[in-house]
């Protein structure tokens, strides 16, 4: 592992070229949201056991004047109390003041650029992290291995939706394929619950939110998004134990098990016809076919 002061902000570089490379941030406009605190945690085990804080390296990039390319940009109103903080190590500070950062524009450019983003990412790994090299170089691949499964995902609904056979796959590819579902599931739900609106993503990027396959996988061996939905803990357990599913109107419908006179039970019979959320693209919509078969083979088979 990584010695000497912690790897904070060359890590939160890696992150941000990965997210340059893969699309994520096609202008020159730095968020902090959970595609890069995601890539950032990534990285972060491979090069030190240290305990990650993103809001530490997005903060403290600006550097001194005389050798600065990383801009704070400040929410309205915050612009004195940021020009004036010397130090941020909490998540709930650094959102208040900062609403984003860019780069020097020469800087970005070359970033754009494939060439020259690699040389400067393989400059950075070799200055930093000479010894995980290796390491490194695995993981750059195997997530743009997973980013590609997750824009061919969202780029390619086909009609009708088909099981697929099982198919034997090594494990680097069933992971792969599992990260690509999962993060297109998010970005269509938006982090959000679609049946309670709940949305959590704590500051190491941990979401309160799961990508639930509606016919389950080990049954329905397909990644295709209609057949998946962003489900909270909660309602994820109550949906595969057949506690709740949905009707062809996608509002919520809820087992004759749980009774309405149950104050313990109340977080699931208030449900009952709520609209879910649906993501903004029809073709992205859960297939009625995958709610059918959950309504029959779970829903009504195990409680109604």
């Amino acid at each position: 592992m990584a010695h000497g002061p912690a790897p904070h902000q060359p890590v939160l570089l890696l992150a941000v070229i990965e997210l340059i490379e893969v699309g994520q941030f096609g202008e020159n406009h730095i968020r902090l949201c959970v595609e890069l605190t995601d890539s950032f945690l990534k990285y972060w085990p491979i090069v030190t056991d240290r305990q990650p804080n993103i809001a530490m390296p997005f903060f403290h990039l600006k550097g001194k004047k005389s050798n600065r390319f990383w801009h704070l940009h400040a929410n309205a109103g915050h612009e004195r109390e940021l020009s004036s903080a010397r130090r941020i190590n909490g998540m709930s500070r650094l959102r208040r003041l900062v609403s984003h950062s860019t780069l020097d524009e020469e800087l970005f450019a070359l970033l754009v650029d494939a060439a020259n983003r690699e040389v400067l990412r393989q400059t950075l790994i070799q200055t930093y992290f000479p010894d995980f090299g290796e390491e490194l170089a695995n993981l750059i691949a195997e997530n743009r291995e997973t980013w590609e499964h997750s824009s061919s995902l969202l780029a390619g609904t086909k009609l009708p939706l088909v099981p697929k056979q099982p198919a034997t796959l090594v494990k680097r590819k069933i992971r792969i394929r599992q990260a690509g579902f999962r993060r297109a599931i998010m970005q269509l739900y938006n982090y959000t619950c679609a049946v309670c609106n709940l949305r959590v993503v704590t500051a190491i990027g941990e979401s309160a939110t799961d990508a639930a396959h509606i016919i389950p996988f080990h049954k329905w061996q397909n990644y295709d998004l209609r057949n998946g939905v962003s489900l909270c803990k909660l309602h994820h357990w109550a949906f595969d134990q057949g506690l709740i599913s949905f009707n062809n109107s996608h509002r919520v419908v809820v087992s004759r098990e749980l009774s309405d006179h149950k104050p313990t039970e109340w977080m699931l019979t208030e449900l009952r016809l709520r609209r879910m959320q649906l993501p903004n693209r029809v073709q992205h919509y859960p297939a009625p076919d995958a709610i059918a078969w959950h309504r029959k083979n779970v829903f009504e088979k195990n409680f109604n």
